[in-house]
């Protein structure tokens, strides 16, 4: 056996929508809110084989070198160090942002003791891993991502808060070379200020917003939203939070279908907007920064954040020798690729594969085998599969451990 199909794990999030993903699968809608769709080995959302019936990670586990190959259990041992998800995004995420390797093996080792009698929605670290990822935008995208530079933030602050800010961050008119140790105290400040004067500092923030007319809140055709329009979608959830300054000292980014934005640990970020795959490190963890309800440690977020003002810039692509369209990330764990309409001969394989089709099907065929793989399903193809054939009439996504 070669080849297996997976049924995903649905996560039924408040920000998610309750269409996108059951349109996917052909299922029928229930009106709950179908967040995130999840393909992996997980612990909070391991897949299941749909020919055994099996766990995908008890499956692999039974015949690891099969399904992983030997190069890469030297490495990663038998386990699949991504985690492949759609998302359904009506409402923004929380500010997040992620640890790298090291900053994960040390907060995981230093909540060691506290686990044992903290709920696991307090924990800073779920487990000793970094997590990166690239989403890939299926329908238009709206997200944060970054700070901006210093000298963009200071004219919008003395725009929309300018009592607040003669009273509160003056210091800012002192930016010269060090810009980007301001914009840290900024976001410290902003995070650590007494909540009577953050109330204040909101409520001239929001009455500016509403005034300033000139500033927009969507684009032209309402496809994406823009700084304002995420602040005051957020305002009512979260009247007291200082994250809501946060559209205008983060980068707004705007995803077309076929666009792709890579975020390496350590870069705040939020998903506002929008229908996507993403593809990520297998780890959960996850440091909030803002609008949200869940714990936000700010001491711990200012250890792992990197806050420098620069640009962000959209993944980059290239068309391989096979056809495949790569979406270039520098990870280890993952690695994504997207593949149109088409005929794909595939081979010098030497990765474990994730195959979705999001679009029409697909035929596949290898020497031993033929099957077709409809809208909506994932199916895993083993490390050791010298080479097959895909006859794809729409979408599909490959997701793959690079070597």
């Amino acid at each position: 056996m070669d080849i297996v199909q997976i049924q995903g794990h649905i996560k039924e999030y408040d920000w998610g929508n309750s269409s996108f993903i059951p349109a996917l699968l052909s299922q029928d809608e229930d009106g709950k809110s179908k967040a995130e769709l999840w393909f992996g080995t997980h612990p909070n959302g391991d897949a299941k084989v749909v020919e055994t019936g099996q766990q995908l990670s008890e499956f692999l586990a039974q015949d690891s070198l099969h399904w992983f190959g030997q190069e890469h259990l030297d490495c990663f041992g038998d386990q699949l160090p991504l985690l492949l998800k759609v998302l359904a995004i009506d409402k923004p995420l929380s500010i997040q942002v992620h640890p790298t390797k090291a900053q994960a093996e040390e907060g995981w080792a230093k909540e060691e003791l506290t686990r044992a009698h903290q709920k696991k929605e307090l924990w800073n670290y779920k487990d000793p891993n970094r997590k990166a990822e690239v989403i890939y935008a299926l329908t238009p995208i709206t997200a944060m991502c970054g700070f901006r530079p210093l000298k963009q933030i200071i004219p919008v602050l003395k725009l929309l808060i300018p009592n607040g800010y003669a009273k509160h961050f003056g210091y800012l008119d002192t930016v010269q070379e060090d810009s980007d140790k301001l914009l840290a105290k900024l976001f410290e400040d902003l995070y650590t200020m007494q909540s009577e004067q953050l109330v204040q500092l909101v409520d001239e923030y929001i009455a500016s917003l509403k005034k300033h007319e000139e500033l927009p809140f969507a684009t032209g055709d309402g496809a994406f939203l823009e700084s304002k329009g995420i602040v005051l979608s957020c305002y009512a959830a979260y009247p007291k939070d200082p994250g809501l300054f946060c559209p205008f000292i983060l980068h707004v980014k705007h995803l077309h279908p076929g666009e792709a934005l890579y975020l390496e640990p350590r870069t705040l970020h939020a998903y506002v907007l929008g229908n996507g795959i993403e593809l990520m490190s297998a780890s959960d963890n996850v440091l909030r920064g803002g609008l949200t309800n869940k714990k936000v440690d700010v001491k711990e977020l200012m250890r792992i954040l990197e806050i420098k003002g620069r640009e962000v810039e959209k993944a980059p692509m290239l068309i391989g020798r096979s056809g495949r369209l790569h979406v270039l990330t520098p990870t280890e764990e993952f690695h994504l690729m997207v593949l149109k309409s088409g005929t794909y001969h595939i081979n010098e394989r030497r990765s474990i594969e994730l195959l979705f089709v999001t679009e029409g099907q697909a035929v596949f065929q290898s020497a031993a085998e033929k099957r077709t793989l409809e809208k909506g399903s994932c199916h895993v193809v083993a490390a050791s599969l010298s080479s097959y054939s895909l006859e794809v009439e729409g979408t599909l996504f490959i997701a793959d451990v690079p070597r």
